[in-house]
């Protein structure tokens, strides 16, 4: 159906060699390589889902690429770009492509742009989703740590109380006070539980204090304390926890934090976190969707 596309999937065989493109430009590439490794991982578990990488016309060596998933009528997608020949061609592709009907997606989440992709492609994108409501635009600040860092934290667990595996039970709770959920949000955690994995901190009740997850987009996410358990250093367990599992499976570790947020900048630092580069994050809402 489109085998003349301008977005070509890449091949399993050529998964690879995207990603020895990207290792090199860590950290600056951190979120693509990550995520790509992420959905691959995610496809062969879920071989079901509409998750796919793709690249212009001429394969990876045109120094592009460009990788989604879609559930629940939303568009997740991102890009990234090591060539200027590579930034025209995904520019102009992404204009070209019939793969995605653009104004029919509920929402359309676009991760984790370095700057200097968004300024590349800020003009196709504003173009494909041109038919619904102004998107909103937001910014933030990438960290990292590489794997043989983050295997060093020693993880202490306080008296009283147990670190976890998350299970499917916890989502509601989790999502229920989680700043960035959406429809779709709960059941993308029971999925990650499976998929990937994420961690809670347990108080002696059973009461879930603390968690974090590692993310669909292949970082540290959902990093959150109870509000009546804050300032008890349980997110450093927890944080701590999901970093060095990550790093003991050969992850170096990014996370995303919002622009402005000085406090959690001043945590990642004191755990050894550096900065990578800062990002562009793009939502959109179709019309019908948007609260009045």
């Amino acid at each position: 159906m489109y085998e003349n596309d301008a977005l070509q999937i890449v091949p399993d065989s050529e998964i690879t060699a995207i990603l020895s493109c990207l290792k090199p430009l860590l950290p600056k590439s951190i979120h693509a390589y990550y995520f790509i490794d992420n959905l691959v991982k995610w496809k062969k578990k879920v071989p079901e889902e509409d998750i796919a990488i793709l690249t212009p016309k001429g394969g990876y060596k045109t120094g592009a690429v460009f990788f989604y998933y879609i559930g629940l009528n939303h568009l997740v997608f991102s890009a990234y770009i090591w060539s200027k020949e590579g930034g025209e061609l995904l520019r102009n592709s992404l204009l070209e492509t019939k793969r995605f009907p653009w104004a029919e997606f509920k929402y359309v989440l676009v991760t984790c742009l370095t700057e200097e992709v968004y300024s590349v492609l800020e003009p196709a994108i504003a173009k494909v989703l041109s038919t619904r409501p102004p998107p909103g635009i937001g910014h933030d600040t990438v960290y990292w740590l590489p794997a043989e860092e983050v295997i060093k934290f020693d993880v202490k667990v306080p008296d009283g109380m147990r670190l976890d595996e998350l299970k499917a039970e916890h989502a509601e709770r989790i999502n229920s006070v989680w700043p960035h959920r959406t429809e779709g949000s709960v059941e993308m955690m029971k999925l990650m539980m499976w998929v990937n994995f994420g961690r809670g901190l347990f108080k002696s009740d059973g009461e879930l204090a603390a968690w974090a997850f590692y993310w669909y987009f292949g970082a540290l996410g959902v990093v959150q304390t109870a509000e009546s358990e804050r300032r008890k250093g349980y997110g450093k367990v927890v944080v701590q926890a999901v970093c060095k599992e990550m790093g003991l499976q050969g992850l170096d570790v990014h996370l995303n934090i919002v622009e402005g947020n000085t406090v959690s900048e001043a945590f990642f630092n004191s755990l050894g976190f550096k900065h990578a580069f800062n990002s562009v994050w793009i939502y959109s809402v179709q019309a019908n969707e948007q609260k009045t």
